[in-house]
């Protein structure tokens, strides 16, 4: 995860320069975007990708991406109580129960069998890391105006300082990896974290977090996708199911309705 962050915040550093964004000078005050976007790094990125690190050597990978899936949830409950002008009504909890459904039928609905018992605090922990998720949902949308490439720097810098103690702390200095796993923690920087991030920050601060929290759902739908186009996969038919429940639910929970034409003399 340390690395992974440093990789992105590195690639970040240089989309900064390429966009000719300003980075703001360093400030506590409330007002500067530095003390949200270096929450969100620490809290809100760093934290979570031990929290489902950790779970996955614990639980399958159906159970984490369950309690990933909580994220939506939590990030509604949030959004409701927390952001004005984006309050949850009856037709934005039907697409967020939608596309978890849509989620347990892709992983697999045997995958619930697997929840509780003695797997229980690697579950929790999971979910604090989904709870962690919404919470970065929510600060984003709430920071101070900043750049949207300079807003995803901050953030993965933060992290990537948040991270790199904490790794040592907890594994020591690490072995030399080889090529194959080094070469795929720096592709996850550059592009599902560095890159992504921009995209991330632009899409809460332009939609809002609850329709940027259903990439959650909309992740294991990829995954798919990728594995028939280039590993040959075949899904069955539940995958099919739980996409047309995904992406249902993602139209029902961000379809905005028409607004009715004035009626003419």
């Amino acid at each position: 995860a340390a690395l992974r962050l440093s990789t992105a915040a590195a690639t970040l550093f240089v989309c900064v320069l390429i966009s000719k964004e300003r980075i703001p000078a360093f400030s506590t005050d409330k007002a500067s975007p530095w003390p949200w976007y270096a929450f969100v790094g620490a809290f809100c990125m760093a934290l979570p990708f031990f929290c489902f690190a950790w779970a996955a050597t614990k639980v399958p990978s159906a159970v984490n991406a369950i309690c990933n899936g909580a994220s939506p949830i939590f990030t509604a409950v949030m959004t409701h109580m927390l952001v004005a002008g984006d309050r949850m009504t009856g037709r934005k909890w039907l697409g967020v129960a939608m596309g978890f459904v849509g989620l347990i039928v892709l992983v697999g609905p045997g995958a619930l069998s697997h929840l509780g018992g003695e797997s229980t605090i690697a579950e929790m922990v999971a979910l604090f890391g989904a709870g962690l998720y919404a919470v970065g949902n929510i600060a984003i949308k709430r920071a101070p105006p900043v750049g949207t490439v300079t807003g995803a720097f901050l953030m993965c810098l933060c992290g990537a300082i948040a991270a790199t103690p904490a790794a040592f702390l907890v594994s020591g200095p690490p072995p030399l990896p080889s090529l194959g796993p080094l070469g795929a923690v720096l592709f996850l920087g550059v592009g599902p974290t560095g890159l992504a991030s921009i995209g991330y920050v632009w899409m809460v601060k332009r939609r809002g977090p609850l329709f940027t929290s259903f990439a959650t759902y909309l992740a294991p739908l990829w995954a798919t996708l990728i594995g028939v186009a280039i590993m040959g996969e075949r899904p069955g038919l539940e995958a099919f199911l739980a996409l047309a429940l995904i992406l249902g639910g993602v139209a029902v929970a961000n379809l905005r309705p028409r607004a009715v034409a004035p009626r003419t003399a």
